[in-house]
C-alpha cells in the first residue's frame, strides 16, 4: 500500500468535507472545512489530499508560518475509516520528503495537544522533540534537520 499526496484543489472539495476523524479526537483537529478555508485564504498554505488506492482518505496542510519564519506541519489528519493502517505514517513521511525539497527548508515545527496520544507517538517516532513551548493548548515540538 502506498500513499500519495495530491494538490487538494484538484480533488473534490466535498469529499475532503466528508472525511473526518473519530469523535474522541474531534477536539485536536480542525474540521477539513475549516482547512479548505484557510486553504482559500491563506497564500502561505499548501494542501493535499491523502490519496490511498486513488481515493481521498486524509488531509495534510503545511506552510511557511510568516509571523516566525518558519515551516509548520499546520495538519495531518486521516478520516476514521482508515485509521489504523499506516496511512498517517505514510501521509507523514511523504510530506515531509517534500517539505525537504523547499529551497531553505530548515527545522520543522508543528502543535500537538499533549491528549492525542497517538499523534504525539507518530510524530515522535519520525525524530520530531518538544521544544518547551506551548500555543494555547497545544506543545510545539520541532524536527530538527541540520
Amino acid at each position: 500500500m502506498t500513499i500519495t499526496l495530491l494538490p487538494v484543489d484538484t480533488v473534490d472539495a466535498d469529499v475532503i468535507r466528508r472525511l473526518d476523524v473519530h469523535e474522541n479526537q474531534m477536539d485536536f483537529i480542525a474540521s477539513n472545512d475549516e482547512s479548505l478555508e484557510e486553504l482559500g485564504e491563506r497564500p502561505e498554505c499548501v494542501g493535499f489530499a491523502v490519496m490511498a488506492e486513488g481515493a481521498p482518505v486524509g488531509i495534510a496542510m503545511y506552510a511557511l508560518d510568516p509571523d516566525d519564519g518558519n515551516h509548520w506541519i499546520y495538519r495531518l489528519m486521516i478520516d476514521a475509516r482508515h485509521q489504523g493502517k499506516g496511512y498517517g505514517a505514510m501521509a507523514l513521511a511523504a510530506l515531509l520528503d517534500h517539505m525537504a525539497k523547499i529551497p531553505e527548508c530548515g527545522d520543522i515545527y508543528l502543535g500537538v495537544y499533549p491528549e492525542n496520544t497517538r499523534a504525539h507517538a507518530l510524530y515522535h517516532r519520525f525524530g520530531f522533540r518538544e521544544t518547551g513551548m506551548v500555543l494555547g493548548e497545544e506543545k510545539v515540538m520541532r524536527l530538527d534537520r541540520n
